[in-house]
């Protein structure tokens, strides 16, 4: 036992000596047990010492600051020595268990920054929450404030939180264990993944009190099982998928395309002449070579106009080294066969580049064989195999080109692409021309518009009608060169009318509804407008139901764009497809075109005449008008007419002419 005579010699003493038990008197000189007291609890190894403080002042206030300060037990004098032995025992072992305590709790913070694993808790019944201080650190929260559930789900990124938040609360409802692998978004914005399981505690009514949970940081497990899966499933050369990944990844997509009846085609490629470099430049060199031919073919099928355009969906195509030069192309959701050809030719372009490797400059093509499924085969081996033929087939037709299995493909892709071509070249050399069919007020039979149809006078073919180019024309992307040479053209001849003294003719155009949002129309139609010196009540544009399918927002915002220049809008082919009933309340509509499917057969089908009954009762009560397409009879025509339409055109009135016997016609 080491006595002090007073406050200050007592703290020298305990720095020096770090005692277990500290008896302190209240009343000393120079300190009183007060400060020591607190200077004690001060110092780092004073936090658990046990203190007893003894005094003889005999108030609460004095014994309610010495527990203030820091006291462990406080006693009054005078002293009953036995029983402050028992105390002083009593107070050793507890202080003995507190140091234990820390010490654990020191280790265990110590054991979970090592695991990078975190602890929280939940209280169901007061809703009260607690985070560790490792759990903290490892989602990137602050450690110096209470972190409330809201904070620690926040750091989970956007499109997992929803699913972390299911979890948890399912466990809660089913009273079960839940383990749930996320990632979170820390502050200096990198990615960690995490492990969170938790369980439910109840209590004796088997009520959910809280729920406890552990949080592990697993980023290095899940970057070992990325290795892993990358040396087994991909080529170490060039990173792309190998043979096991490859044939794997087709088995499933055939799974998917039976299910589905879907299309999708296999490319095998094989490089030219890759022997030669190899022998005349080195194999390194020539992995050099492979490295950067596979860079070529990813930039390939990135690009936008390749794979994505086709389907409009997100592309899920897988590129492979199968071994040596040998490579395979996955092409899901390609549709039509000559979107592979498309696909081929990019490639085969892109190859003739120039690779300047070790200092060396060198040229390589390759040739590559197209099978289709399910035509040129169902199953993995045969789809392989027949490409693999088509390869060979396009290497005996002279290297660096493409060939399908089936010969009659290939005709049809040629033609095809000629039609393609041809279209092009017609645009520019002006090949297309409008025939206009007159529109009549059916109460008076006077000429109150014309619909304007394009048509292609083909130098070898001769007249080819809209629907024979206008598919292959969206395809394409030169449907957006027709729509704006139909407006501008309508535009024109309008012009053309008006200085030849018939007066302005209201012309109504069709517009491909193909990607409408991307063609930057409203533009267009302004700037003909302009140019033909014409006002825009006198322009209708008509659109179909394929159109108000399309992505409704952007679609009503351009619409809405034609009403502002004061256009007519007119929706063609109604009555026809799913839910056309409902666009009308949807779309900025002016006008409604009764299908010619229903008008044909209105004077023998009951059904028919039962539907252009409602069609003009719902416009008229909406405030549109009703125009009556494909009238062939001048009983049509007067039935029509006594049903309330306004207007109707058809090859009773007349077929859709050239514009100079559209002229007689006004004559």
């Amino acid at each position: 036992m080491i006595e002090a005579e007073n406050g200050r010699e007592a703290l020298v003493l305990f720095q020096a000596n770090k005692p277990d038990l500290v008896l302190l008197d209240v009343v000393m000189p120079e300190m009183d047990g007060f400060e020591t007291c607190t200077a004690i609890r001060d110092l780092p190894e004073g936090q658990h010492v046990q203190i007893l403080m003894v005094t003889g002042l005999d108030d609460s206030d004095s014994t309610e600051r010495a527990f203030e300060v820091g006291a462990n037990d406080f006693v009054a004098k005078p002293l009953n020595w036995i029983m402050l032995g028992h105390r002083a025992k009593y107070m050793l072992r507890a202080g003995r268990a507190f140091h234990e305590l820390n010490r654990s709790e020191r280790r265990l913070a110590k054991t979970q920054e090592l695991a990078m694993l975190g602890n929280w808790d939940f209280d169901i019944i007061n809703t009260l929450f607690h985070c560790s201080p490792e759990a903290s650190r490892l989602l990137g929260l602050s450690v110096d404030r209470r972190v409330t559930y809201k904070d620690f789900l926040a750091p989970v990124i956007a499109q997992e939180r929803d699913k972390v938040k299911q979890k948890i609360d399912a466990a809660i409802s089913k009273k079960t264990p839940f383990s749930v692998n996320y990632r979170v978004l820390l502050p200096d914005g990198s990615l960690r993944y995490i492990l969170n399981r938790g369980e439910l505690f109840f209590n004796i009514n088997g009520v959910a009190e809280f729920i406890v949970g552990a949080v592990q940081d697993v980023t290095q497990l899940k970057r070992a099982e990325e290795e892993i899966r990358t040396l087994a499933f991909y080529d170490g050369l060039t990173g792309l998928a190998n043979r096991m990944l490859f044939m794997d990844r087709l088995e499933q997509e055939i799974s998917y395309a039976k299910r589905h009846k879907k299309t999708f085609a296999l490319l095998f490629l094989d490089l030219d002449h890759f022997k030669q470099i190899n022998d005349s430049f080195g194999h390194h060199v020539g992995d050099l070579l492979l490295k950067n031919v596979a860079e070529t073919m990813r930039g390939c099928l990135r690009t936008t106009d390749t794979i994505t355009k086709f389907t409009g969906d997100e592309s899920d195509s897988l590129i492979a080294r199968l071994g040596g030069d040998e490579f395979t192309v996955l092409l899901t959701g390609v549709g039509d066969p000559e979107n592979a050809a498309i696909v081929a030719r990019r490639i085969l372009h892109e190859m003739q580049q120039t690779y300047v490797l070790e200092s060396y400059e060198i040229n390589i093509t390759t040739s590559i064989g197209i099978s289709v499924f399910p035509a040129d085969g169902t199953s993995a081996e045969v789809l392989l195999k027949h490409a693999d033929s088509a390869m060979y087939h396009a290497k005996d037709t002279g290297k660096n080109n493409y060939q399908f299995y089936r010969e009659s493909l290939n005709t049809a892709i040629r033609e095809r692409l000629t039609f393609k071509m041809d279209m092009k070249n017609g645009l520019s050399r002006d090949e297309f021309i409008l025939y206009y069919q007159p529109q009549i007020e059916l109460s008076t039979g006077k000429i109150v518009g014309a619909e304007a149809l394009i048509r292609w006078i083909h130098p070898q073919r001769g007249m080819i009608p809209p629907d024979k180019f206008i598919s292959i024309a969206e395809e394409s992307g030169l449907i957006v060169d027709i729509n704006k040479w139909v407006i501008q053209a309508a535009c024109r001849q309008n012009k053309e009318w008006r200085e030849k003294g018939f007066g302005a003719i209201r012309i109504a155009v069709n517009l491909s509804g193909y990607k409408l949002a991307s063609q930057n129309i409203i533009e267009v139609i302004r700037d003909a407008l302009q140019e033909g010196g014409l006002e825009a009540k006198y322009l209708e544009v008509e659109i179909t139901k394929n159109v108000l399918m399309q992505d409704t927002r952007e679609i009503v915002l351009i619409l809405d764009q034609m009403k502002d220049l004061s256009l007519r809008i007119a929706v063609d082919d109604f009555g026809t497809g799913y839910s056309s009933l409902s666009y009308l309340t949807s779309f900025p509509v002016d006008i409604i075109k009764i299908d010619r499917s229903f008008v044909m057969g209105c004077t023998e089908l009951k059904s028919n005449l039962v539907i252009i009954k409602a069609i003009i009762a719902m416009g008229h009560s909406l405030g549109m008008k009703i125009v009556a397409e494909g009238i062939e009879t001048e009983e049509q025509l007067e039935l029509l007419k006594s049903l309330g339409a306004d207007e109707g055109q058809g090859f009773y009135v007349s077929p859709p002419v050239s514009p100079e016997e559209f002229v007689k016609l006004l004559r």
